[in-house]
């Protein structure tokens, strides 16, 4: 599948500030300043302050993601979906990193029929966004570039994708889900999360539209 943008109404589904609230910030882009962090390696691009405060309020982002992915994501379909049941939150700090390395979602076990979603809470450009590359194993990487109040869609599983080190002078705040249409879904037992355990099959990770 080729990269899809799609564009949202800000006013109808107000991710930021949503965000801001939980994180008790007015400037998403400058939160680097609050706190600084070493350059992320694995099981630190996790564990941040502003992580623990979007995972232990999720009851305050919930509900509109639930909305978005109704109203918005199940429609592009065309049937039932099984999407991720609580959306990865990533920071991607001034002189730091989002994720700790490049690579393919399906190299952690994730479903091979997973479409990925990047729903960026702050304009996302140059290094301080995903970079991935335009055909499996072709190496030609680019970023992402997109601004808050669209989605991109595109095909994390098989696609190897990461970050440099962020050079711009504003951190990306940003989350993003994994959806399968319900016709392709397929339980894998035994599959998890890296950080979070969770199984891959409904009921853990995933929910399913009805």
């Amino acid at each position: 599948m080729s990269m899809k943008v799609i564009n949202y109404d800000k006013e109808q589904y107000p991710f930021r500030e949503i965000v801001e609230k939980v994180l008790d910030t007015k400037n998403l882009e400058k939160i680097h300043l609050d706190q600084r962090y070493d350059l992320f390696v694995k099981g630190t691009d996790q564990k941040t302050k502003w992580h623990e405060l979007y995972y232990s309020n999720l009851d305050e982002v919930l509900p509109l993601y639930e909305k978005f992915i109704y109203e918005v994501i199940r429609p592009i379909f065309g049937e039932e979906i099984v999407y991720q049941k609580v959306p990865t939150f990533r920071t991607q700090l001034v002189n730091n990193l989002g994720v700790f390395q490049f690579h393919k979602d399906r190299e952690y076990q994730h479903n091979q029929n997973e479409i990925n979603f990047f729903l960026p809470f702050t304009d996302a450009y140059d290094t301080n966004t995903i970079w991935v590359e335009s055909e499996e194993d072709k190496g030609d990487y680019a970023p992402m570039n997109t601004n808050y109040g669209n989605v991109v869609m595109w095909n994390g599983c098989h696609l190897t994708h990461g970050n440099k080190q962020n050079t711009t002078s504003n951190t990306r705040v940003s989350c993003d889900f994994r959806v399968i249409p319900l016709s392709k879904y397929k339980e894998e037992e035994g599959a998890s999360a890296i950080y979070t355990k969770m199984k891959f099959i409904i009921g853990d990770y995933y929910k399913v539209t009805k």
